[in-house]
């Protein structure tokens, strides 16, 4: 998994974790115990095979699948001693690729390497503290409760070093959750907001599809200074029918569109650089 420091270290340490011997075994115990068997294969390939595992059921049946699984290392990481380390460390391990996707969302105006450890740290807490009287969404809880904490702390720092506040943490905070994944959600809703405020969406458009991908695209070029707010809506209204204006030339209009997609692709190449 490609990352920055923060990430490419935690996947490092991870190596260390499956390299003990018996720390695979132990996981497998512990998913049998609760009626979760796995393969003697999948045991002799270690750790990694087991994520590997757990995740191709997860695609095959569903959320209830994952929530068995998750709410078993749960319980362990709640405990004390090494078993309820490598249990929280096991979770952190497949929560990653959501800790990254937060990482960079709530990036705004800081290190992205120095986000991600105060994802990190608070998913760490978060899967160490989780209310295990929840029964159901396992992941997207801990999605939630982790963008809740990360937003508060990088909050706090940014008033302790007089860091420029981004409002649309609020926002996040005070979003409702809803369907499967409630950090997605509410992370929908404050893009759509601040892209209808930026003149980037017009009423009843989504942030959904290729259409949000870049809408995303453009609020962060604007948000750090790689792009024009009027530039940015001008993409925008190109880009939305994808047919030539009236009284534009075609001429005219290919070299817009020819200009319009360097330009992005300068950008996403920076957003790229910027994670």
């Amino acid at each position: 998994m490609n990352g920055t420091r923060v990430f490419e270290s935690l996947n490092a340490e991870w190596d260390v974790v499956c390299a003990e011997p018996g720390h695979a075994a132990t996981v497998l115990g512990w998913l049998r115990e609760s009626g979760i068997p796995l393969t003697g294969t999948v045991a002799a390939d270690g750790l990694p095979e087991v994520l590997a595992e757990l995740g191709r059921r997860d695609r095959a049946r569903g959320r209830a699948h994952s929530d068995r699984w998750l709410r078993v290392l749960l319980e362990r990481a709640a405990g004390e001693g090494a078993g309820a380390l490598l249990a929280a460390r096991v979770v952190v391990q497949a929560m990653l690729p959501a800790a990254m996707r937060l990482t960079r969302r709530l990036q705004a105006g800081r290190d992205y390497d120095e986000t991600g450890q105060v994802v990190v740290a608070c998913l760490f807490q978060v899967v160490r503290r989780f209310p295990l009287g929840r029964t159901s969404s396992a992941a997207a809880n801990l999605q939630m409760e982790t963008l809740h904490l990360a937003s508060r702390e990088l909050k706090a720092e940014g008033a302790e070093y007089d860091v420029v506040q981004y409002p649309f943490l609020d926002e996040v905070l005070a979003g409702v959750p809803a369907g499967d994944d409630p950090a997605e959600a509410a992370w929908a809703s404050v893009l759509g907001q601040r892209a209808v405020q930026g003149g980037l969406l017009r009423d009843g458009e989504g942030v959904d599809g290729a259409r949000g991908e870049l809408v995303e695209l453009l609020v962060w070029a604007v948000d750090a200074g790689r792009m024009d707010a009027g530039r940015a809506r001008l993409i925008a209204d190109e880009t939305r029918t994808g047919r030539q204006e009236v009284g534009v030339s075609a001429v005219a209009w290919r070299k817009r569109r020819s200009r319009a997609v360097r330009q992005m692709r300068a950008v996403a190449e920076q957003w790229a650089q910027a994670a």
